[in-house]
């Protein structure tokens, strides 16, 4: 693949990747919840040892070489049921990295978020929660769609300062 045609696979998958989240955050605004003083730290919080704040030479170093590695980030592609997209910041360390599942080895919503936190099903089964841990610094959400095959989607991205 030369260069040109990955910028263009990378920015489509940005685009919807983008698209996605604003989806995601319109969908889920209702959905989300954080018990104060309860839940301070999520239970998924790193995707095969990469964390938010990585840096990007560590992820190449612990993910191996990417379909796409370009300035904004990273597409990794693991099999036809399982592929992430990590971005990367001004400072070059992880501040998004999105999960895309559509198999069997998709994780539980309580493999994310434990006991503690409860799913509620659309009627379609489909599921939807963000929640935001400030003490890390970072939201996680998952989004189950409806069906016999569900692609679930887990995200998690470094919390915005607004100063």
């Amino acid at each position: 693949m030369k260069a040109n045609e990955k910028q263009i696979v990378f920015r489509k998958a940005a685009n919807v990747l983008t698209s996605g989240l604003v989806t995601i955050v319109l969908c889920g605004l209702t959905a989300f919840t954080q018990t104060p003083g309860v839940i301070s730290q999520p239970v998924m919080t790193e995707y095969k040892s990469v964390k938010i704040g990585t840096g990007a030479d560590e992820v190449r170093d612990k993910l191996g070489k990417a379909e796409i590695d370009d300035e904004d980030g990273f597409y990794y592609r693991f099999s036809d049921e399982e592929f992430v997209q990590i971005r990367i910041d001004t400072n070059n360390k992880v501040h998004l990295i999105s999960v895309t599942y559509s198999g069997e080895n998709a994780p539980k919503f309580t493999d994310v978020f434990g006991e503690e936190t409860k799913a509620e099903a659309k009627p379609d089964g489909s599921v939807y929660r963000l929640v935001r841990y400030p003490k890390v610094g970072y939201w996680v959400a998952y989004s189950r769609t409806a069906g016999e095959k569900p692609t679930i989607t887990v995200t998690m991205q470094k919390l915005q300062v607004v100063e």
